[in-house]
């Protein structure tokens, strides 16, 4: 199923037409049912999760956040390793940015590698668990970022293990109304609710 999600994510993204929509999109629910979808892997390789949710809303287009998620989360149960296998997603606002961070305790990342491993195709050293892989998902998740305007990094560390990938999001800040625009919205609103009470009384 992963494989066919990537497949028409790759069509969408090389699309013509985008049919992203961009609206406030609640954290932790999308995080959770993202979650929801792996939870009989996450169980089968016995991953704690850790949710740390402290910035609650995003602005971007819900399906495509879930998409990248979804990636991350997919690589994290690919390369867990031992006994004590963690994921922990957390969301923050530092400044004008939000940052969404996915880490896991796994395999990690060879210092070399991590230059490359946004690039189509690239799967990284010969382990076995990488030669299945279809260097497609981070990918795929470095396209669709640039398309929602989103900023992705990755940190790792192949001899301690682990890995973290953080997302920046921008902070949208909402439209400050001037006086003029809040007296004018008030007298609408008195009209209406006036024409409102004449024809309630009719």
């Amino acid at each position: 199923q992963r494989y066919i999600d990537q497949m028409l994510y790759y069509a969408r993204l090389k699309g013509a037409r985008k049919d992203y929509r961009f609206e406030s999109v609640d954290t932790e629910n999308c995080v959770k049912e993202v979650l929801e979808d792996f939870t009989p892997l996450l169980e089968e390789q016995k991953i704690q999760v850790w949710l740390d949710i402290k910035e609650n809303t995003l602005f971007t287009d819900k399906r495509g956040f879930a998409f990248m998620l979804g990636q991350f989360i997919s690589n994290s149960i690919k390369y867990s390793k031992g006994k004590d296998k963690q994921l922990r997603i957390s969301c923050i606002r530092e400044h004008e940015k939000i940052i969404l961070s996915v880490r896991d305790n796994g395999m990690g990342i060879k210092a070399c590698d991590l230059p490359y491993v946004f690039e189509k195709g690239f799967t990284g050293d010969s382990g076995d668990r990488r030669k299945k892989a279809t260097g497609m998902g981070l990918y795929l998740a470095k396209e669709m970022a640039h398309d929602l305007n989103v900023e992705l990094d990755i940190f790792s560390d192949a001899d301690t293990g682990g890995c973290e990938i953080r997302v920046y999001f921008p902070v949208v800040k909402k439209p400050q109304l001037s006086a003029m625009d809040r007296m004018l919205s008030s007298v609408v609103t008195r009209s209406l609710a006036a024409i409102f009470n004449r024809k309630s009384h009719r």
